[in-house]
């Protein structure tokens, strides 16, 4: 290939795996090299193509050889280009096959798989997900192979016309692979385990958390449009857009953008924010007069028969107060107030809030539909209270607190309760209080040790507790409390979902395999659901990173 920067690409990518692994597999009782690459850019879906040789100059140079007149033949400028080596090999007859991923979750399997020992239809682990290959059988975990996916693809990656089925394929070989990633400008190492497989390494440390602060929000900016409304989401493998629209979640999808706005000061997010906002106040708030004549200020659900749902007034208020304190503009305060005045509808007694109300009559839908609204509810009147410092928001929330103690809320381990038990306790710092944040996060510890999905709302709800304690430690308070608290392991939990959330980011080198890369690049996606994109699954990833990169400067001021 002539093309010099394709060629510095390649000679990176071959240092890079000679220093790692350039591991023989046998094939056909003699050992061999296998190589594979893939190559693409943000508009379209990746080629792949492979090379076998007795050594692995051989089967480098075979591979540089296919893509070559692949690139040629579809007048393709690659992008990005990630090359693999084959480490190792496993046999399968097909029922064996079929038995083993019945056993692993659905898009979890994470090893390429070849129909022949010769690799000559043989596909990454990447191209297997992102052509969705495989089908579960919701009954029963059951999986099979999507032949009629895999000979598609085929067609396209090859241009061959194959009718592959049951009756054709006897055996599946199975395997792992070391790799690298070339973006036109860097070489990175990539990840080769069983859960963070084909995505770069990553230092956590406070520059690279701010890339991918800057990145992921970015990417959120990009889904504002003029209207202000977000492109809602994406199901990536055959870039199929998400119709459906959620004002709760385009409030706390604004939210998180704030955040990330404080956090770095990237300018780009100011008026996307605005827009988002914007939208919020003008689409989805609506005044109503109760029975008693009180006009109070609610969010409408109009995709949802005009549903008013606690959750929605708690997240437009957790944006719209966040946004006049990280902005310092007091324009949104009278829509923030009619919003609390709505939340106080809601409650009841005995401080128990319904859950969702009918519009315009206020009559009840659902007097519960999940306990989020209520950690929402209380955290949104705190952030509220902590604006004007009315007594009626605090009231409403302690009302609430005695609620949730009396029935053990913190056995659902919710992210909002520890968000809002957080912040009354700054204002009324009392034991009850901080027992019941660390109980909440007490009990989940293990789970976030073991949880293999990457779970964005685990972190946001340990870096609450993190934050928490060490307000305490600075102010020497409830000393006594915090040491029963095991810290070793809250920040042995931390540092793992940091790591598990990478493996739901949109790196190039992940993104380079579905429809339309551009669409989902540095997004952040949901693997056992059909590795769908949507705001929400990005906003929960982009707060609980801001909150740990906030901690992180805390702990190590910038010079």
């Amino acid at each position: 290939m002539r093309d010099v920067n394709l060629q510095r690409q390649l000679a990176e990518l071959k240092k890079n795996l000679c220093l790692r692994n350039t591991a023989r597999v046998k094939i056909e009782e003699t050992k061999k090299h296998v190589v594979f690459f893939s190559f693409g850019n943000p508009e379209q879906r990746a080629y792949v193509c492979n090379g076998i040789g007795d050594s692995f100059d051989a089967a480098w140079g075979n591979a540089v050889t296919v893509m070559g007149k692949k690139v040629s033949k579809l007048k393709l400028i690659p992008v990005w280009i990630k090359a693999d080596v084959v480490t190792s090999i496993k046999e399968y007859t097909l029922p064996d096959f079929l038995k083993y991923i019945s056993q692993i979750k659905i898009n979890y399997f994470r090893e390429g798989i070849a129909f022949d020992k010769r690799f000559k239809i043989a596909f990454l682990e990447q191209e297997v997900n992102a052509n969705v290959f495989i089908y579960e059988n919701p009954r029963d975990s059951a999986k099979t192979l999507a032949w009629k996916n895999i000979n598609f693809y085929v067609k396209r990656n090859t241009g061959l016309n194959l009718l592959l089925g049951s009756d054709v394929v006897q055996k599946v070989y199975t395997f792992m692979t070391e790799s690298a990633f070339h973006d036109g400008n860097q070489c990175y190492s990539l990840c080769s385990n069983w859960l963070n497989n084909g995505r770069r390494f990553v230092d956590l440390d406070k520059n690279n958390l701010r890339c991918i602060i800057e990145k992921s929000s970015e990417y959120l900016c990009e889904q504002v449009q003029k209207s202000g409304a977000f492109r809602y989401g994406y199901f990536p493998c055959f870039d199929r857009e998400i119709e459906h629209y959620n004002i709760l979640r385009h409030a706390s999808t604004a939210y998180s953008m704030i955040e990330a706005y404080e956090a770095v000061k990237s300018e780009r997010l100011t008026e996307s924010i605005k827009l988002a906002l914007g939208y919020l106040v003008q689409k989805g708030v609506k005044q109503v007069r109760d029975g008693q004549g009180v006009e109070r200020g609610f969010v409408v659900e109009r995709t949802e028969n005009n549903s008013i749902k606690l959750g929605a007034n708690a997240v437009a208020i957790l944006a719209l107060t966040k946004y006049t304190e990280v902005f310092g503009d007091d324009k949104f305060l009278s829509v923030i107030k009619s919003l609390v005045d709505g939340i106080e509808y809601f409650q009841n007694d005995n401080g128990q809030f319904v859950h969702v109300l009918n519009f315009p009559d206020l009559s009840v839908r659902d007097a519960h539909r999940t306990t989020y609204y209520d950690g929402e509810a209380a955290f949104a009147l705190m952030r509220a209270y902590a604006l004007d410092k009315q007594p009626k928001m605090l009231q409403i929330v302690e009302k609430a607190f005695s609620h949730f103690i009396a029935n053990k809320y913190w056995r659902h381990n919710d992210h909002w309760l520890s968000y809002c038990s957080y912040e009354l306790f700054l204002h009324k710092p009392e034991k009850e209080y901080l027992g019941f944040n660390l109980k909440n996060a007490q009990g989940i510890l293990d789970f976030c040790l073991s949880r293999e999905t990457t779970f964005a709302t685990l972190l946001e709800l340990l870096m609450a507790t993190r934050k928490l304690i060490d307000y305490c430690k600075e102010k020497s308070m409830f000393v006594d409390q915090i040491s029963e608290f095991d810290e070793e392991k809250l920040d042995a939990a931390i540092n793992y979902r940091l790591e598990q959330q990478l493996n739901g980011l949109l790196f190039p080198e992940v993104a380079m395999y579905f429809k339309v890369p551009k669409h989902i690049l540095w997004g952040f996606f949901i693997r056992h659901h059909s590795f769908r994109v949507r705001i929400d699954d990005i906003e929960h990833n982009l707060s609980g990173y801001c909150s740990y990169y906030q901690h992180k400067r805390r702990e190590e001021p910038v010079q």
